[in-house]
């Protein structure tokens, strides 16, 4: 029995790498952000569910503040604001407008601005777009008109019809004074002259302009921005207005191209009322108001009594939450967050925004109001356009005078608040798992990678105890013995393991010179009975057993003589001088030997390069030629020459001997070199244990050469190939110190 070596030619299977196997698994644990993205997104029904109750709470707080007041629901005409479509909401100014066409006196207020670009006949006009909004503060109520025009026609003083520039025209109307009609109109930027106009619009009425009414244009980058003020006391709960800008473009002939009004109902083109809130009731409510909801008081008739706050966005300067600050690391990675957020997040919006009294009434929902008038408190939820999934929360409840209910609020907020905080909390459990999770990937490659490392450095150190001759050069490895876990387990058990065969195959290798001995007693007894038995009996001298008898000790001498002979030799080749001679020299004197060993057999030898000069004992060199020659003329075909070739290769003195014949299994071509492997013939007249080539494979690996074994090209027989390292020919031809 052999040992079996492990060596760094065994067939390797390919595949997955433990360091890329954990590396897989940890894919799986992206499940917990994900898990935790569901669960915040779930979470919206919840958060809107409490928005709804805290506005319902806010409204009762707002009704409780207004019960038991009717002092504040008395049918002062400037006070109540009908909901009425065709009515114009003049929002609370907090600061003081000048007149300069400049709209930042207007505050967020002018985020309600709404946009019209429809003419008299209903359809879009052309090159033409305003966006106009009206405000109010103290006595007086303010209009201003954004407006995109691709050409700005001035008023030329030298015409006396005022119809032939952009102008801005303003129709009042009121039972006491009848319909007035006024057009302001500017020679250049600044103060706009205001003319009280006939029914034409072409002519004033008088050649000095008015004065209580006063508006400013400005130019812009797209066209032209207008402020208006109107006294309040032309705007009474009876007077209705009506607010047009008119474009000219043909600088020449001066005609009207486009008329657009300012008239909340679309479809109607009739005049409005400016209406404002109930000062008493919005100054109440002053402090209850909050910069992303709107608040409407109701009395019982549905007229709207005030309407304070605005639905607009919040959510851009919502407060940067905590992030990872660690230099260039932390901006790649609030990078990499900013863009994962952008993608799953959903981000607040100012698209919901107030359209005054017409586009506001639009959003309350009848159903509430009539319940909270009835004496219900309510709540529902509004969605957004088709497009959008965006919802308004409202919540009503009813004013109360003792038993009876004289009003009604709602309270109105988008869901920009609830996204905020979705996306807060999306942006903490999201980044925070993350940032564990690639923690978490990062230890388990450096375990992947470490426990890697340590399974192929014992590979290496197992590797390297056992030869490519299957022989154990170390008994114990010292790589991971000290280890106190499973590999440190592996490790010693590979360490025993290589003990116990490290005595097997010592006992293995020391079993030829046992056995031989042990048999040569029995063998000596055996011939020297019967070298008695022919002395007495001379006739059985010739007897066919007698011949038998002998012929069999003669075939065990020689099996015990080629046990004991690898044995033997490797330790003769310690002791032995080694000298520099010529390779192929030492082959040529061989061959000219065998041609006369072997007269019937051909041999053929060329060389192609010398002298080759290697390094070794030529005597043990000769006999590894001999298990080669003996070989080849064992399976050549008769009549076939052996062909023997000497050459350099890459620092190499190499031999071919090639004989035609028998070919090698598939895959002999290495183990006929392995002890007690041989391909034998069935014709063949001498024993083989295929010990022959196992010896000529010993003496090549103790020159440091090597010796193989191929089948010929063509498939006719097989070539051996020896190859010797090249030595110094400083050194030629004299004997050196005997081997260590």
């Amino acid at each position: 029995m052999k040992a079996v070596a492990i060596n760094s030619n065994a067939p390797r299977f390919y595949g997955f790498s433990i360091r890329t196997k954990l590396a897989l698994v940890t894919i799986l644990l992206l499940a917990i952000p994900w898990t935790a993205y569901v669960y915040v997104r779930e979470m919206k029904s919840f958060l809107l569910a409490g928005q709804e109750n805290a506005l319902t709470m806010t409204a009762r707080a707002i009704a409780t503040v207004l019960h038991d007041r009717p002092e504040l629901f008395q049918s002062a005409e400037d006070d109540v604001l009908t909901a009425e479509p065709g009515d114009i909401y003049a929002y609370p100014l907090a600061n003081y407008i000048n007149l300069d066409g400049n709209p930042k006196d207007w505050g967020e207020q002018i985020l309600s601005s709404t946009m019209f670009a429809m003419n008299l006949e209903g359809e879009l006009a052309d090159n033409l777009l305003v966006r106009h909004m009206v405000g109010h503060r103290g006595a007086f109520v303010y209009a201003f008109f954004d407006v995109e025009d691709d050409f700005y026609v001035s008023r030329n003083i030298e015409w006396l019809r005022l119809d032939t520039s952009d102008q801005l025209r303003i129709t009042l109307q009121s039972p006491a004074v009848g319909e007035n009609r006024y057009l302001f109109s500017a020679e250049e930027p600044g103060r706009m002259s205001a003319y009280l106009m006939d029914g034409a619009w072409e002519y004033p009425l008088s050649g000095a302009p008015n004065y209580d009414m006063a508006a400013n244009i400005l130019p812009s980058n797209n066209g032209y921005r207008v402020e208006l003020r109107i006294p309040r006391y032309l705007l009474s709960s009876d007077a209705r207005i009506l607010m047009e800008i008119v474009d000219v473009d043909d600088s020449l002939g001066r005609a009207v191209q486009d008329i657009v009004p300012f008239n909340p109902d679309s479809e109607s083109n009739n005049l409005s009322r400016v209406v404002v809130s109930s000062p008493e009731i919005t100054k109440i409510l002053g402090a209850l108001e909050r910069p992303d909801s709107r608040i409407w008081v109701l009395d019982q008739d549905q007229n709207i009594r005030t309407v304070l706050g605005e639905l607009v966005k919040q959510g851009e300067e919502a407060v940067d939450n905590e992030s990872f600050n660690f230099g260039a690391i932390g901006g790649v990675y609030n990078s990499l967050m900013t863009t994962v957020f952008a993608l799953i997040g959903e981000e607040p919006t100012a698209d919901i925004v107030d359209e005054g009294i017409g586009g506001a009434t639009e959003l309350l929902n009848p159903q509430i109001i009539d319940q909270a008038l009835e004496g219900i408190p309510g709540s529902l939820r509004l969605s957004g356009e088709a497009d959008s999934d965006r919802v308004i929360v409202m919540a009503a409840h009813p004013i109360w005078i003792g038993d009876d209910v004289i009003g009604a609020v709602v309270v109105e907020q988008s869901d920009d608040e609830v996204l905020s905080q979705q996306q807060t909390v999306l942006e903490k459990v999201i980044g925070t798992t993350l940032l564990i999770l690639i923690g978490v990937i990062a230890a388990i490659l450096v375990f992947a990678s470490r426990l890697t490392l340590r399974i192929t450095r014992l590979r290496d150190a197992t590797d390297s105890a056992i030869d490519r001759d299957g022989r154990i050069v170390q008994s114990k490895v010292a790589a991971e013995a000290l280890a106190g876990d499973e590999i440190g387990d592996l490790s010693r058990s590979v360490n025993d393991m290589l003990g116990r065969l490290s005595q097997y195959t010592s006992y293995l290798e020391g079993l030829p010179d046992t056995l031989a001995h042990e048999v040569s007693n029995p063998l000596n007894v055996v011939n020297s009975s019967l070298d008695n038995l022919s002395k007495e009996h001379p006739a059985s001298a010739d007897s066919k057993y007698m011949v038998r008898a002998q012929s069999g000790l003669h075939r065990i001498r020689s099996i015990l003589k080629n046990l004991t002979e690898a044995a033997n030799l490797e330790q003769a080749m310690q002791l032995d001088d080694r000298e520099v001679f010529n390779f192929p020299k030492m082959v040529e004197d061989y061959v000219e030997g065998c041609r006369h060993t072997h007269p019937d057999r051909e041999f053929r030898f060329s060389v192609f390069k010398q002298p080759l000069y290697i390094d070794g004992h030529p005597e043990h060199i000769a006999q590894m030629l001999d298990k080669l020659i003996d070989n080849a003329l064992d399976f050549a075909m008769v009549g076939t020459p052996i062909r023997l070739s000497a050459r350099e290769l890459h620092g190499h003195a190499i031999l071919d001997i090639a004989n035609q014949g028998k070919t090698l299994p598939k895959g002999m071509a290495e183990r006929i070199f392995e002890p007690l492997v041989s391909l034998g013939r069935s014709d063949a007249k001498k024993t083989r244990l295929g010990m022959g080539l196992y010896i000529a494979k010993l003496i090549a690996r103790f020159h440091q050469g090597d010796v193989s074994a191929r089948n010929n090209v063509l498939g006719d027989g097989v070539t051996f190939r020896i190859s010797f390292p090249l030595a110094s020919t400083e050194n030629a031809n004299r004997p050196l110190s005997k081997a260590a």
